[in-house]
């Protein structure tokens, strides 16, 4: 592709449409995707990995919008890509997706980039500048990119979860006066089934202000679209096709410990984040509930909480296929500690690079419950009026190799719990009852690929006083095999 060359959607744009993925991504397509995964979802051997699949399995359950149009992007700039050469109106489908298998799994390797640490980082990057909905940005920062032939790819949607959140490609910027204009190509549109859509001009995005842009997928008297939205409240920001298209570690690798990147996620039957502050008063939400819209975010300078974001999950279909809510966060570790208000049947996991914690409530209750994450510390306290907890911690200690702790039938009543994760000689301190409470420990570690566990059994700690207790015998697990 030369610098002068015009994406075009009669020929560039993929001959099917976007479509949503029935099954869960297997093990095989998420190696395919990032560098150095394990051979196998093994959540002994590669915890990590298997604790991020967890999140990349079910992430085109609404749409593979992304994979399409970076896919499209790539073939059209390098003239071949992945094995599919230009143009790609070669590849024909239907509403279903491609004819070809091989295909249909290529558009889902680029789908499931947009986990990649370096789109996480832009997208951090976006959220600080205070651009998450700001069209004028996205224009000016697409334009200067088709200018140098660096295309990119647009994400945007009508709600802070991402209500038909979708991706498309921009490929000519123009602006008259105080109005701008994106025309995109459409993974919901392909010029084959909607011709008239692109040549009435149809295709566009009409952006007066930050907030003040639209997008009418319906526009020209076609139906089934969406109508996006600024004042929806929703997101609008550009993506360079650079930063992703190429193949990375997935970012809790170990190997990725510099980006200092951390994930909240929060999965299960009616599980939600109502709130995530730290202890100087500074908070994600105006207010705790149920949140769907971005005007629910706090955006005073003095209360905003910063270097925090829920992660737009992209599609393209309306759905509720979403594995759960996603929060990225860059904050270092010597920031104030983060508390998580989270209510809900739930599973709740922090991750980073060669750490993984899990907090689950056992049984189900209306009250919300409080996760106080302070460095290698997890406290957790409920508004219910006694509730029982499983906490388990796990740290990697070399090439794999780990160790870890999970308390389990942990009470909490009024008060709260407190574990600070195993250190070099593996012991563990439970604190934080103003009474004495009984708790079942075990410590486990995994050296040369043979799992160990100590299993202490039910244990007391004191009323206000921490409990320090480091693992006893170790006894091997014996490996089961897997069924070929």
């Amino acid at each position: 592709m030369a610098v002068t060359d015009v994406f075009d959607p009669r020929t560039d744009g993929w001959f099917f449409e976007n479509w949503g993925e029935d099954t869960d991504f297997t093990w095989d397509l998420y190696r395919r995707t990032h560098l150095s995964i394990h051979p196998t979802d093994d959540p002994v051997l590669a915890p990590l990995d298997h604790a991020y699949f967890q999140i990349f399995k079910s992430c085109a359950a609404e749409g593979n919008c992304g994979g399409m149009a970076m896919l499209a992007l790539a073939v059209f700039k390098y003239g071949g890509f992945f094995g599919y050469g230009s143009p790609a109106n070669f590849y024909t489908g239907g509403p279903d997706g491609p004819d070809r298998s091989d295909l249909h799994e290529a558009v889902n390797i680029f789908q499931a980039r947009q986990f990649s640490a370096p789109g996480i980082r832009n997208f951090l990057d976006v959220v600080k500048a205070g651009q998450l909905n700001d069209g004028i940005a996205a224009w000016h920062r697409i334009s200067g990119g088709l200018a140098s032939g660096d295309y990119h790819v647009l994400s945007l949607s009508s709600g802070l979860f991402g209500d038909a959140a979708h991706t498309v490609i921009p490929y000519r910027a123009t602006q008259s006066g105080g109005t701008y204009t994106l025309w995109v190509w459409d993974p919901n549109r392909p010029y084959d089934a909607f011709p008239a859509y692109y040549d009435g001009g149809f295709n566009r995005i009409v952006i007066t202000s930050p907030t003040g842009w639209s997008y009418d997928q319906n526009a020209g008297g076609f139906s089934g679209g969406h109508n996006y939205l600024g004042s929806q409240n929703g997101w609008f920001f550009a993506i360079p096709t650079s930063l992703i298209l190429h193949k990375g570690r997935q970012p809790i690798s170990v190997a990725f410990a510099i980006t200092g990147l951390t994930y909240l996620f929060v999965s299960g039957t009616g599980a939600a984040v109502t709130q995530i502050e730290d202890s100087n008063g500074r908070r994600l939400f105006r207010d705790t509930g149920v949140h769907t819209r971005r005007d629910d975010l706090e955006t005073s300078p003095s209360h905003r909480l910063e270097g925090v974001a829920p992660w737009p999950f992209t599609g393209g279909l309306p759905g509720t296929g979403r594995p759960g809510e996603l929060y990225v966060t860059d904050r270092p570790p010597s920031s104030a500690p983060l508390r998580v208000t989270v209510r809900g049947d739930y599973t709740l996991q922090r991750a980073s690079a060669g750490s993984l914690t899990e907090v689950a409530p056992v049984g189900r209750t209306k009250a919300p419950d409080e996760v106080l994450f302070d460095d290698d510390a997890v406290e957790v306290r409920t508004h219910a009026a006694r509730r029982r907890f499983d906490l388990r911690q796990i740290r990697t200690t070399g090439p794999g190799e780990w160790h870890g702790v999970h308390l389990r039938d942990v009470l909490v009543t009024d008060d709260s719990v407190r574990m600070r994760a195993p250190g070099p000689g593996g012991a563990v301190e439970v604190s934080g009852s103003r009474t004495g409470r009984e708790l079942d420990i075990e410590f486990e570690r995994l050296r040369g690929r043979r799992l160990s566990r100590s299993h202490l059994g039910r244990r007391r700690y004191p009323a206000g006083g921490p409990l320090v207790v480091a693992p006893g015998t170790w006894e091997a697990v014996p490996r089961r095999r897997r069924k070929t």
